[in-house]
């Protein structure tokens, strides 16, 4: 990643001084692997410090951003003097971090289903102060402009007083001394090849409109699509695991069209189980009733359409009877070919899953940029902060 240092700006006259002016600066909290990051380096930003404390993800970062400072720690063990400190011995004026990003985990928000959220049970849920921690961070560096990003499911989330939790993260973020908004993307709109939904908040201290960046490949004709992302991946390239699969497996694969899954086998190839207490299944009078599997089980990509939601589960190749390899999963997620993951087989695809997609990323970063130089001496803002609790202490 870029090393030129960056020093905070005099005030003054901005006219004509893009060309002389630093490259904005940022700093990364639970950053995993580094897709996001690796997005805001490549729209030109200076990555000064990256965090997370997953010990597999940490190593994969650091494996392909050598350069920059990590720290590898629970956000919640960090304190300024640590965090700021770190930016001082990367080379950058601590003062002079333009952008805070990150995707702090709300589990205790997502879910599958759409039962609220009872109080008791958000402020026992640990994981929902990490937001809190990564506002922290905020306030440690100052920066002009904030990143968050989150589970889509997160935009339907209420507590069990009908409050909408991204309005009280929009709240906290006031609190903060931050305007903020926020929008649900869809990766395939921005170059990805994948139909990917997550909710990004954009937060500014500075007088300066709030803008999302517009989609470049905003109609179906012009996604982009599993075939096409991996039409040309060859064996040599990191990452590249192929799994190793039964006679059963590959038979069940034979029979799964294009974009199907589990639903589409006939019924003697789906499993079956006995649903009654019959102690002897041979004797039993009964039948086996086939067992329903969910949608991304067995489930093939179709090679004219984008990838569905890459996560943990493995998806069949387009057009050949096997799963995909961890290399050609990264390609759905936009990661480039000499990205290497550390770690076990299920670790790699659980970073590659938790990772937003790098081109997105650098589309988020590329709007950012244009806010640089002149944002920074922009006047500050002056949120409309009424009585604000915390999202876990709301009660």
């Amino acid at each position: 990643m870029s090393g030129e240092n960056h020093v905070s700006d005099d005030a003054g006259d901005v006219d004509g001084a893009g060309d002389d002016a630093p490259e904005p600066v940022v700093a990364g909290f639970f950053s995993g692997c580094g897709g996001l990051d690796l997005g805001f380096e490549r729209a030109g930003f200076d990555v000064c410090l990256a965090s997370d404390e997953w010990g597999p993800a940490a190593e994969t970062y650091r494996r392909n951003a050598p350069d920059v400072r990590f720290l590898e720690a629970d956000v919640r063990a960090l304190d300024a003097a640590a965090v700021r400190g770190t930016v001082r011995e990367a080379g950058y004026d601590p003062d002079g971090v333009d952008v805070v990003i990150g995707g702090p985990p709300c589990q205790g928000f997502s879910r599958l289903n759409n039962e609220q959220i009872e109080l008791d049970e958000m402020e026992a849920d640990e994981r929902n102060t990490l937001f809190e921690e990564f506002l922290r961070m905020v306030d440690v560096l100052d920066p002009q402009l904030v990143l968050m990003e989150n589970v889509r499911d997160l935009i339907n989330r209420q507590t069990s007083d009908d409050r909408y939790v991204k309005d009280l993260i929009v709240r906290e973020f006031a609190s903060a001394g931050y305007d903020c908004e926020y929008e649900v993307l869809e990766a395939e709109r921005y170059g990805v090849p994948q139909k990917r939904r997550r909710i990004f908040f954009i937060g500014t201290n500075r007088d300066v409109p709030i803008r999302f960046p517009e989609p470049t490949t905003p109609t179906e004709e012009s996604w982009r699509t599993a075939g096409e992302a991996l039409a040309d991946v060859s064996d040599d390239l990191p990452n590249t695991t192929y799994a190793n699969t039964g006679e059963k497996t590959l038979e069940r694969m034979n029979h799964i069209p294009p974009g199907g899954y589990y639903r589409d086998l006939p019924d003697h190839l789906k499993t079956k189980k006995y649903r009654c207490d019959c102690a002897d299944t041979d004797s039993c009078p009964h039948e086996p009733e086939i067992v329903k599997r969910y949608g991304t089980y067995l489930r093939r990509l179709h090679p004219d359409e984008p990838s569905l939601t890459v996560s943990t589960n493995v998806f069949i190749h387009p057009t050949e009877d096997r799963y995909l390899t961890p290399r050609e999963t990264a390609r759905l997620q936009t990661f480039p070919d000499d990205f290497a993951f550390a770690g076990t087989k299920t670790e790699v695809m659980k970073q590659i899953g938790n990772a937003v997609p790098v081109r997105l990323g650098e589309r988020l970063a590329d709007r950012i940029r244009e806010y640089y130089p002149e944002v920074r001496d922009a006047s500050r803002v002056d949120p409309d902060v009424w009585e604000q609790q915390s999202l876990t202490d709301i009660a």
